[in-house]
């Protein structure tokens, strides 16, 4: 199922935005977001939501959105143009388990990019990856000497991959293992509801 879905519309970009709007129904987006989220230039995020607009998949409107401001100890409002997916397109709901399946990164793939995290001795996949939006987390990575600058472009690679936020954490082996023998409630959580080891150096 890998790039599926690029390669089903021949442009990566098109893909990579209808994940993100067809993946959130009921959130709005601005450009800057739009390009943040998909790690797109500005021009290729505007080009592609404009065709997407015409077909009628995406719309717009103009809502107030605060901002900080320098010189004030109150934010400032200011009009800005959002975007977001049309439910009242014909074929929305069809369209939307196409994006959905064609969504899921490879379980090869992020093995891949978790490894090059560096030493990360238990990796496990639930949430999103397990079709469960509710879970407390999506991602749980155990490693020592895992740097931020790794860790924030790792998710913003797997976010633009599956168009959605990634709920993660990050946790060294002595926390781990304390938290583990503590019978810690967030752990179980994640250990006794579906998921899948990715990485298993522990031997649970």
């Amino acid at each position: 199922m890998e790039q599926v879905l690029e390669k089903l519309l021949e442009s990566v970009p098109k893909a990579r935005v209808l994940r993100l709007f067809l993946q959130n129904p009921d959130a709005f987006f601005s450009l800057p977001e739009v390009r943040g989220m998909t790690k797109l230039r500005t021009p290729t995020a505007r080009s592609e939501i404009s065709k997407l607009k015409k077909l009628g998949i995406l719309g717009e409107k103009s809502v107030q959105r605060e901002f900080p401001s320098r010189h004030q100890k109150n934010p400032r409002m200011k009009k800005v143009t959002v975007y977001f997916a049309d439910a009242s397109f014909p074929l929305f709901r069809e369209l939307q388990g196409v994006i959905h399946k064609g969504s899921i990164t490879s379980r090869a793939t992020l093995l891949r990019r978790i490894k090059s995290l560096g030493r990360v001795k238990l990796a496990v996949a639930s949430g999103v990856f397990m079709g469960n939006d509710l879970a407390r987390t999506d991602l749980l990575l155990v490693g020592d000497n895992i740097t931020k600058r790794k860790i924030d472009n790792f998710v913003k690679s797997i976010e633009s991959d599956v168009g959605k936020t990634i709920k993660y954490t990050v946790m060294d082996t002595p926390e781990f293992k304390y938290r583990l023998d503590m019978y810690d409630r967030f752990l179980r959580d994640i250990l006794e509801y579906p998921h899948e080891k990715l990485i298993d150096k522990f031997g649970l």
